[in-house]
């Protein structure tokens, strides 16, 4: 199958280039103007290959809202005790959004009894767990942004500075992955949000990054796609307008600055509005695509609000959410797969969500 993403490499956006400009200046690195992906790319993994282990750890919380589907649930969280650990203190928070099966409560509490013995750790940096039990409707927005209250409390331990926004049906398969993320999000004070490439069961392509204003209020580009880690799209960072709610990494302080999650997106929509809030900031949002985590996107969740949240999102946001400066004017906004524009119109959102 064509690659699509070669409209991706060849009709970047010249916020896009600027973005890499400006990463390759704050990280001092020579002639950042003309610096390429590929040359970032390779100075940010020889940056974090050179890191002491004496470096203060970097303390990361993981939210991981769940309702019942208590084996998807633990599977993501045994897979997430894996990862290398060396960088950063570990805090895992799951949200339990009013589940009601008994193989879910005996879960949890096998859990909370066996936490010491399912992480493995050559230190004193013992993960910690915190669960909390939240009965409303389900509000992805209202959950998350509880739970980095909860959080902030001093009372609770250390505060966290980087926050992950994580679904329950991911799967952490390479040891380094978290790693990575959270060792890129610190390269910069420009940096808001920070995701990677997600992978269906088969390892297509689920996930890369999230283009707003694309068909509806936004859209997966290179959905479904063979991924070749030999192509060039994959190998390097890249600016991007919006990653996925799936899988965010995003400091405390900016997280703050935004005012978290807007509470009035329940079930969809929240990762592009929040994406846009930072770059409203001066802030850049990046995919890591060469960084992989598995998405089996099982959701239990019905979107039954999804067409009025298309139309909050929509009116809130106007020609900022269909024209974003970090997605190319010259790619169509009515293809979710990469393809030219044509001078054909915007997207008649509205008329399909009525129609």
């Amino acid at each position: 199958m064509h690659d699509p993403t070669w409209l991706l490499v060849h009709y970047q956006s010249d916020a896009q280039r600027a973005a890499t400009s400006r990463l390759a200046a704050d990280l001092r690195l020579p002639s950042p103007e003309r610096l390429t992906p590929a040359q970032l790319a390779a100075a940010v993994e020889e940056r974090r290959l050179k890191r002491s282990q004496t470096d203060a750890k970097t303390r990361i919380a993981v939210i991981i809202p769940f309702r019942d589907a208590w084996k998807m649930t633990r599977n993501c969280i045994e897979s997430l005790l894996k990862q290398d650990r060396s960088h950063f203190e570990l805090t895992v928070c799951l949200v339990d959004n009013g589940s009601q099966r008994n193989d879910t409560k005996e879960g949890i509490q096998l859990l909370k009894q066996n936490w010491n013995s399912l992480v493995k750790t050559a230190d004193s940096s013992l993960p910690v767990l915190h669960i909390i039990h939240d009965e409303r409707p389900f509000n992805f927005s209202q959950l998350n942004n509880s739970a980095v209250e909860f959080l902030n409390d001093p009372s609770r331990g250390a505060i966290p500075e980087f926050l992950l926004f994580l679904n329950n049906d991911t799967l952490w398969e390479e040891p380094h992955t978290l790693e990575k993320l959270v060792h890129f999000a610190k390269l910069s004070p420009r940096i808001g949000a920070v995701g990677c490439t997600l992978l269906y069961k088969n390892s297509n392509v689920q996930h890369l990054f999230l283009a707003p204003g694309v068909k509806l209020a936004g859209a997966h580009p290179c959905k479904g796609i063979c991924l070749s880690r030999k192509q060039s799209w994959y190998a390097d960072p890249r600016p991007v307008p919006a990653v996925t709610g799936a899988l965010l990494l995003v400091s405390v302080i900016n997280f703050k600055k935004v005012g978290g999650f807007d509470t009035a997106l329940a079930t969809s929509c929240q990762d592009i509005d929040f994406c846009i809030k930072l770059q409203e900031l001066g802030l850049e949002n990046w995919v890591l695509p060469d960084v992989f985590v598995r998405h089996f996107e099982t959701s239990t969740r019905l979107k039954k609000n999804q067409a009025q949240e298309i139309t909050y999102v929509s009116t809130k946001w106007g020609s900022r959410l269909a024209m974003n400066s970090y997605y190319s004017p010259e790619i169509s906004r009515w293809s979710e797969r990469p393809a030219l524009h044509w001078g054909e119109s915007a997207y008649p959102w509205s008329a399909v969500l009525n129609s």
